[in-house]
């Protein structure tokens, strides 16, 4: 990470903030992020025109072959909700949605007093198929596109404020700056951290964006989200396994696949999966 500048004092501080991207047609919400009363982290997507996805537990296993490629499911199981992902404070991550799905796509990730580093990553394309604002908000962080074609990555970086150094021209939170973080790569974003006086008050999250190639031929729309990773160390061990947990929005062939891997919705009397 770079050093010249100071975090603290100048970041932005909120409870619960959007984040947005903007274009010539306004302001839309990728998603909201909540700091939790007990340090967690919840990243909610409300508003995503798709509901039909698949959520997994992803596991790669030790000296299996690198891959941009994941098979959902493995380990997965339809839902026609859109689901939330809790990072709790003793390491406890899911995705839930209160009375429309069971918890069940779950594992213990890495306390967020020991976490450092990667958190999670949201995978996009075509913003149009996110809500419209119809203006601009207080409490949020936004990326300014030139269209609202194309794909978008978002990474969540997660340091503490005292140790992470900025370029000097960084001036304020909500502005873009750049870190340097763990694979030397310089990333563009912007910060956020929790009220001051809560839990991990003293950690920020950087949130970079970066414009990715498209996910696919159909160039359709298309959410997905990457978290609950293992330490830094462990996740690029590639003598040990190491898991997390991913959801893709839309799902193709849905009814199909609930019948055959099932799915964590609720539906009056089903019992969990």
């Amino acid at each position: 990470m770079t050093g010249g500048y100071s975090l603290q004092g100048a970041i932005a501080r909120f409870d619960l903030f959007d984040i947005v991207v903007k274009s010539s047609i306004g302001y839309r919400r990728i998603a909201k992020v909540r700091f939790a009363a007990d340090g967690g982290i919840y990243v909610f997507f409300p508003g995503f025109v798709r509901t039909n996805g698949i959520a997994c537990k992803a596991v790669l296993r030790a000296g299996g072959p690198i891959t941009s490629s994941l098979d959902l499911t493995e380990n997965g199981k339809v839902t026609s909700h859109l689901v939330k992902y809790s990072h709790h404070a003793d390491g406890e991550a899911h995705f839930s949605q209160d009375g429309k799905v069971f918890t069940y796509i779950r594992r213990k990730s890495v306390p967020l007093d020991s976490q450092r580093g990667h958190l999670f990553t949201i995978q996009l394309q075509k913003a149009d198929s996110f809500p419209l604002m119809q203006s601009a908000r207080k409490k949020q962080l936004t990326l300014v596109r030139p269209s609202e074609e194309g794909a978008l990555k978002i990474t969540a970086w997660r340091y503490s404020i005292g140790d992470l150094g900025v370029p000097d021209n960084v001036t304020a939170s909500m502005r873009p700056g750049g870190i340097q973080t763990p694979d030397g790569k310089m990333r563009q974003g912007l910060f956020v951290a929790s009220p001051a006086g809560t839990p991990f008050d003293d950690m920020v999250l950087f949130l970079a964006f970066e414009e990715i190639p498209w996910l696919n031929e159909a160039k359709d729309s298309q959410l997905l989200f990457l978290g609950a990773f293992d330490t830094h160390e462990q996740a690029l061990d590639h003598s040990r396994d190491t898991e997390f947990i991913a959801f893709a929005y839309p799902c193709s062939d849905f009814e199909q696949l609930k019948q055959r891997i099932g799915s964590i919705d609720f539906t009056g009397n089903s019992l969990p999966p």
